[in-house]
């Protein structure tokens, strides 16, 4: 695990912090470093709708978005001058810790109309929404994700379409939590489903496109992989004139269905609007070691990890 923090992008880090991301059996969702993130048409709500205050620090959240695919809502510290950054912190090598610095968020507990996140699924962490915090457009700012786990396999429940978030933050150094009570609805215009049911194979790997889900905002894609128990296999996602796309989340698990087969749900950042599909590009990483299956990955002279692509398992996800 210790690796997987290292290279793991800020959302799928504090995921795992907060307890809302799926591992064990699970490949690492994420790779690439997550940008902070500036507001981005959160249209919902324009002004702050909770705030509590500890301490001399005020947490309020406003910018509410929830577009069928994830939920997002900008946090803002105020009040007391802290030196580190809402979502600040640093992997100690010595110690094999996060350390986080005085006054980020450092825990969340999350209920959806008054129950845990944590009981969804019978509590199984598979069967979990994911949680997790991305950096702002500066440092007292911070955007908190939420997603369901219906994309995982099995029978899973999605979000309902209304509902009260609430959500009790703990800061660094702060000993009570920060209690917000925040009111989410999902937007009038639903989601373009498409279904491509396409698959890719190599050798004895299937790898099925099942669902991409479209809106303004986002792109949820599904997609399962057969065959891959013995593979460390990650994933790129271009835009079809060769951009990375960014990541809003990603996950998969093998815990959801009786044949061990990988579930992937991943939430990209909304393409360019003259942008009608969007490449997938499963990779393996090397690792430093060249006789291990895990561990350290293997970096270039840019500090970025050596991949070596599957050409064969490439996919074309429409979005149109």
């Amino acid at each position: 695990m210790k690796t997987m923090y290292k290279v793991m992008s800020t959302v799928a880090l504090t995921g795992m912090i907060l307890g809302g991301a799926v591992w064990g059996t699970a490949q690492a969702a994420s790779i690439s470093a997550t940008k902070p993130q500036a507001s981005k048409s959160l249209d919902q709500n324009k002004s702050k709708i909770a705030s509590d205050t500890q301490q001399g620090i005020t947490l309020g959240a406003s910018n509410v978005l929830y577009d069928g695919n994830h939920v997002k809502v900008e946090l803002k510290r105020s009040g007391k001058e802290l030196a580190g950054s809402l979502t600040g912190g640093q992997w100690n090598e010595q110690t094999g810790e996060y350390i986080h610095d005085k006054g980020s968020i450092r825990q969340m507990d999350v209920f959806i109309d008054g129950k845990s996140i944590n009981e969804y699924g019978g509590g199984d962490l598979a069967k979990r929404p994911s949680l997790g915090t991305t950096p702002g457009s500066a440092p007292n700012h911070a955007v908190m994700i939420l997603s369901d786990a219906s994309l995982l396999g099995g029978n899973l429940d999605a979000f309902p379409d209304k509902f009260k978030l609430t959500a009790k933050i703990y800061l660094e150094g702060v000993q009570k939590p920060f209690t917000l009570e925040i009111p989410i609805q999902k937007e009038v215009n639903k989601p373009v489903v498409l279904q491509p049911n396409l698959t890719k194979k190599m050798d004895n790997l299937h790898l099925t496109l099942k669902q991409v889900h479209s809106t303004a905002h986002s792109t949820r894609v599904q997609f399962v992989l057969k065959g891959g128990h013995d593979s460390t296999i990650l994933y790129d996602f271009l835009d079809d004139q060769g951009n990375e796309l960014e990541r809003i989340s990603g996950r998969g698990t093998d815990e959801n269905n009786k044949n061990g087969d990988y579930y992937y749900d991943f939430i990209l950042e909304a393409p360019d609007a003259d942008v009608k599909s969007i490449v997938m590009k499963p990779f393996t990483p090397e690792f430093k070691d060249p006789n291990a299956a895990s561990g350290e990955f293997k970096l270039d002279k840019n500090g970025e990890i050596v991949k070596n692509y599957l050409k064969d398992l490439e996919l074309n996800l429409p979005i149109k």
